[in-house]
C-alpha cells in the first residue's frame, strides 16, 4: 500500500495507524481472523515498512457506510516509525483541497471547518460546466450538488473516469433520496444540512484512505 504523499499518511497515521489499526479499501478483502503482511510505502521513507495484520471485520461491497474493504490490527508501529513521524510532521506540506459550488457565507464556514481539521490549503471553485477542467490532482474535492445537480453529478461522473481521480465527496440534501444514490455512484456522500461531526469523520476518513494491492504468494 502506497500513500500519496506525506500529508496523507498523517492524516492516516493520526485517525488510524497511531491506534494500531487501518481500513483497506479493496473489493477483495480477506475473510474475518486471516493474517497477513502489510507492506506500507511511507513517503520520504526509502524502503517499505512490513508489518504483521489480522483481519478484524469486513465490508463486502460498497454501501452508504463507505467502500468495500477490511479493518486490519496490528501493534507497534510507533516502535518501526517513530522518528521518521516526527520528521514528517515538522516537513510535510499542507494538503490540497477544492470546494467546487456556491461561495457564500456556508461555503465559507465549511473552509474553516475543513482547515480547523487538517493542515490544507482550501480553493473555492465555482460548479459551472467544464469545471472538471480546474481541477488538477487534489487530495480532495468537495462538491456541493444542490447548487446545480445535473452539473454536480455530470462533473462526478467526469473526475471518477480519469485514470486517477482524485477523492470525492458531495454534499446532497437529505430529502431527495434519488439524487444521493445518483452522486453515490461516483463520491461519498453526506446528506445537507451536514452534521459538523460526521462531515468531520467522513473528510478526515477519506484523506487518509489507502487501497490495497494484493501480490502474489
Amino acid at each position: 500500500m502506497e500513500y500519496r504523499n506525506a500529508g496523507q499518511f498523517l492524516v492516516s497515521y493520526c485517525t488510524n495507524l497511531s491506534r494500531g489499526g487501518l481500513f483497506v479499501s479493496t473489493p477483495d478483502p480477506e475473510p474475518v481472523g486471516s493474517e497477513l503482511t502489510l507492506t506500507l510505502q511511507v513517503p520520504g521513507r526509502g524502503a517499505p515498512v512490513s508489518l504483521r495484520a489480522r483481519v478484524r471485520w469486513t465490508r463486502l461491497r460498497d454501501n452508504e457506510e463507505g467502500s468495500a474493504g477490511m479493518g486490519l490490527s496490528f501493534a507497534d508501529i510507533d516502535a518501526v516509525l517513530g522518528a521518521h513521524i516526527d520528521h514528517l510532521v515538522q516537513r510535510a506540506s499542507p494538503l490540497r483541497i477544492d470546494l467546487i459550488g456556491r461561495s457564500d457565507h456556508a461555503s465559507a464556514h465549511l473552509h474553516a471547518l475543513i482547515r480547523s481539521l487538517v493542515n490544507c490549503e482550501t480553493r473555492q471553485l465555482a460548479l459551472t460546466a467544464g469545471a472538471d477542467n480546474a481541477v488538477g490532482s487534489p487530495d480532495l474535492v468537495i462538491i456541493d450538488v444542490d447548487g446545480n445537480p445535473p452539473v454536480a453529478l455530470e462533473l462526478l461522473a467526469r473526475l471518477d473516469a480519469r485514470p486517477s481521480p482524485p477523492p470525492r465527496l458531495a454534499l446532497c440534501r437529505a430529502t431527495d433520496p434519488d439524487l444521493r444514490a445518483r452522486a453515490r455512484r461516483h463520491a461519498r456522500v453526506v446528506p445537507t444540512p451536514a452534521d459538523k461531526r460526521e462531515l468531520q469523520l467522513e473528510v478526515l476518513e477519506i484523506l487518509g484512505q489507502v487501497h490495497g494491492v494484493k501480490r502474489p504468494g
